[in-house]
Parts: structure tokens; sequence; C-alpha cells
């Protein structure tokens, strides 16, 4: 009776596998790195397993430029315009194989997968830093939403020169760390000040018709115009000097629902984490923004 039991179990395992249908609810690539080639009109994200024998890639044709703007971005899987590979091979495989326009001969492909269905979550993370001396935490306004104090259309967090006054931030802020500089008699430190010395002159207005009032004191008094009340001279500024900040941009990328096939074999997996780059771009923009019309 025990080896009817044991047969009839082992048969309906073999019938219940008939149709070939494979459930694989993980990948051995928790080790691996996620790497990217390619732009705007093929970007290639793929994986290579520590072995160097398998590797999964997604590759999405969009003309976007991807990693410049913040939040999550879904580009659905259909297996004709953005597509899903694993691959296995007949020998170890680097990234040049898929990072060169024309893949090499070897190793080649000996099994593979294509995906039918799934979504790839593509979430950018920005960090614009104008490195001005001011945290970042006092660069937001109560309610957590970005300050633009000059309306130069930079917030402060990545504005250089917060009060628009062509006075660097950094310049304005002093050494005292527990005191912000304020030059004149009001509440208003000198960074986030327009009119810094109080003079009835805006600051930018007092640099003489150039775009530095630090360097306009023509009556020699050791004090530039825009620091000394005495002086109110009004040249309207027609100009904002050139800003600067640090753009850095970082991703993550999930697949959703996938589902691949080889023939009659079919790998599900309903989430797969397929690794994050940090620092995709870090670089540093210069920007000048549009002054305003009287």
């Amino acid at each position: 009776m025990k080896r009817i039991l044991i047969f009839i179990t082992v048969c309906l395992i073999i019938t219940s596998c008939d149709d070939g249908d494979i459930i694989v609810t993980s990948f051995d690539f928790d080790d691996s790195t996620l790497q990217i080639c390619g732009g705007p009109g093929g970007y290639l994200f793929f994986k290579i397993n520590e072995g160097g024998t398998e590797s999964f890639s997604l590759r999405l044709p969009t003309t976007d430029i991807l990693f410049v703007s913040q939040g999550a971005r879904t580009f659905t899987i259909d297996g004709t315009n953005n597509t899903i590979n694993y691959r296995l091979f007949s020998s170890e495989v680097t990234s040049e194989y898929f990072c060169n326009e024309i893949p090499p001969t070897n190793p080649t492909v000996t099994t593979e997968y294509v995906a039918v269905s799934g979504d790839a979550v593509l979430t950018t993370i920005l960090v614009l830093d104008d490195n001005d001396g001011v945290p970042l935490e006092e660069e937001f306004d109560a309610n957590g939403d970005p300050m633009d104090t000059d309306g130069d259309g930079i917030p402060n967090h990545y504005d250089n020169d917060d009060d628009g006054d062509n006075v660097l931030t950094i310049n304005e802020i002093g050494d005292d760390p527990n005191a912000y500089q304020n030059s004149d008699p009001d509440d208003i430190p000198d960074y986030l000040d327009s009119d810094d010395d109080n003079d009835g002159v805006a600051t930018r207005d007092e640099a003489g018709g150039g775009t530095n009032p630090f360097n306009y004191d023509p009556k020699n008094t050791g004090t530039p115009n825009f620091l000394n009340i005495e002086q109110t001279e009004n040249v309207p500024a027609t100009a904002y000097i050139e800003h600067s900040y640090n753009f850095r941009s970082s991703i993550v990328l999930d697949i959703n629902n996938l589902v691949l096939i080889n023939g009659e074999e079919q790998i599900t997996r309903e989430f797969f984490s397929l690794g994050e780059i940090d620092d995709i771009i870090n670089e540093p923009v210069n920007q000048t923004p549009d002054f305003p019309e009287d």
C-alpha cells in the first residue's frame, strides 16, 4: 500500500508540471551591481551575477532625458519597446557585452527568457546644493515647501544668491556660527535682505551699473556703496550674476509583476529589486536667471 501511495504521488507531481511552467521566487543577483549603458533613445540597465554567466537586462528606448526629475516613473514592459531579458551564457560575460554597439560573438547565449509583461519603476532622488553655508532645513518654509526669496525661479536651497542682490549668500552670512550677519538695524540678515545698508537703494543697484556691488566704492571710502548708508547713488541693475549649484541624482530601479517566457517555460516574479545607482549624475550647473522687467 505504501508503494502504491508513493507511485500515485509521483504521478500527480509529473501531471501538475506537464505544462512546462516554472515558478521562480528569486534570482541570484543579490550581490551584483546595477550598471547602465546608453542614453536617450536607448537606455540599457543590466546586472551580471557573481559567477558571470547569467544576466538580467532592461532596455528603455525612451528619448526622454532620465535622472533629472524627482520622483517615480513607471515603464510598461511589452516585449517590443520596453524589454527585459534573462540570459544564461556559455562562459563569463562582462559589461562590454552590453555596452558595445555590436555585442561580441563570445560568449554565446545558451538560454534566454524574454519578458512578456511587467512594470519597471524608476525612482529618481535629486540633491541640489548651492554650498552657501545655510543649512538645508532653513531654506524651506514651515510647511516644508522650498522658499524662493528673490523670486528668480531658483529655490533658496540651490540658489547661491538667495536675495537676488548680486552678492553671493556665502559672502553675506558672516563668520558667527550662531548669528547671521546683519549690516543694518532691521531684523533681516544680509543674505535675505535686498537692501543691506537700509539706505533706500537696493543692493544690486549700488554697483554703478555693474553686477558686483562689492567692487563699487567710487569715493574710496573703504566700504562698498551697498554697505555705506552715506552713499545712495542709484544705477538700476540690468542683470543677475551667474548662479551655480551642484546637481546630484541617484536612482532606484524595481520590477513588478514580471513574467518571462522561454518556449513553454515561464518565470514569474511579483517583485524584483534590480538595484540602485548612487550619483548617476554629479556635476556643477551654471545658470543665470532672467532679470525682472520693469
